[in-house]
């Protein structure tokens, strides 16, 4: 956790080197909490939650667009590493990615005592302070590990393979010259123009007709005028 989250510890009386009289089992982080499973005794132990509000869509869509235009950022998240300056995208929008003040805390535990925080929650907030997965924060904030990077992944793989104007389909005008025709005039290496003497393929591509006129094929039909639209009568 940074220093800001360390401001929040010194107001709620946990210093660097407090060691409580109890050892925490399990810490598990989630959407909007941190719970842990804190024991006193071999048979006795309780479980203390660590609350801090989640964002909402609108800043994780603003914050993960500004991570995806950066480069440098992007590739260090999906490598599983966390910039030192991840912050930088959270303040823009004027938001603070971890707690700056012991009151954007809540704190429960199940044990009878009335002090907050009590000894157990002391070791719950040593626990998620010197937790080691630096994504820990953001799933606190509500984007489980899995979940941003999938995101991030999904629109900087958009991003990079966007096809350019370049590769653009051309309009229907670009193309009239040559669409009934099998090339521009004198264009020999078009791989589209059939054998001489061959009708057009066009009606051979498609499946066989069953209409009929006075007994004759629609297909058998329509090949004159297709041999005219191609200039081959």
């Amino acid at each position: 956790m940074t220093d800001g989250f360390r401001r929040a510890l010194d107001e709620l009386g946990v210093h660097k080197g407090l060691v409580p009289p109890c050892r925490v089992d399990t810490l598990t982080v989630g959407p909007g909490a941190a719970v842990a499973r804190v024991r006193v005794t071999r048979q006795r132990f309780y479980d203390v939650r660590v609350g801090l509000p989640t964002f909402g869509k609108q800043v994780w869509t603003a914050v993960i667009a500004a991570v995806v235009a950066d480069e440098t950022t992007t590739t260090a998240l999906l490598d599983g590493q966390v910039p030192d300056d991840i912050e930088r995208f959270f303040a823009a929008e004027r938001v603070p990615l971890f707690p700056e003040a012991a009151w954007e805390l809540s704190l429960d535990c199940t044990c009878p005592g009335t002090r907050v925080p009590c000894d157990h929650l002391v070791a719950g907030l040593i626990a998620l302070e010197e937790d080691a997965d630096p994504f820990s924060i953001f799933a606190l904030r509500g984007r489980d590990r899995a979940t941003l990077l999938e995101e991030i992944g999904r629109q900087a793989g958009a991003r990079v393979t966007a096809p350019s104007a370049d590769d653009e389909t051309p309009g229907l005008d670009e193309v009239m010259d040559d669409f009934f025709g099998w090339g521009p005039a004198g264009d020999v290496t078009n791989t589209r123009r059939p054998p001489a003497g061959d009708p057009p393929v066009l009606l051979d591509e498609v499946p066989p007709l069953k209409a009929t006129v006075d007994g004759t094929s629609v297909t058998t039909l329509l090949r004159p005028l297709y041999r005219s639209l191609t200039g081959q009568e």
